[in-house]
């Protein structure tokens, strides 16, 4: 980066094709970042014990995202469109749902699909 002025006086600032290339890199990382938080706001926060619980498999995903919204399992199921024991029944692993089922559900809660498989 070098500095330079202008016939009148003002200070300009000349930089090279390679500095220009990596701000631009770096202001669309940010603009990314911020997308990334914006569109995070509006999901649960995780509480430590329950994201424990869902990485030792003794939570399913699900559960653990519907307790961290603080649903219950039939408010989750009205929210998504679905029936009761359609949500109890993948929560228990038994049943692998289909893909609408799983965009309802993160839907509702306000994630992506992975994080609730």
């Amino acid at each position: 980066m070098n500095h330079a002025t202008t016939p009148q006086g003002e200070p300009l600032i000349v930089l090279t094709a390679q500095e220009y290339a990596t701000l631009r890199g770096d202001a669309a990382l940010a603009a990314m970042a911020q997308d990334a938080r914006a569109e995070d706001a509006k999901a649960p926060n995780m509480p430590a014990d329950l994201m424990q619980a869902m990485l030792d498999g003794t939570l399913h995903p699900l559960a653990a995202w519907r307790r961290a919204a603080g649903l219950t399992q039939g408010a989750l199921a009205q929210r998504a469109g679905l029936r009761l024991s359609t949500v109890c029944d993948i929560e228990r692993g038994k049943i692998d749902p289909r893909l609408s089922t799983l965009r309802a559900l993160a839907d509702a809660l306000g994630t992506g699909i992975d994080d609730i498989v």
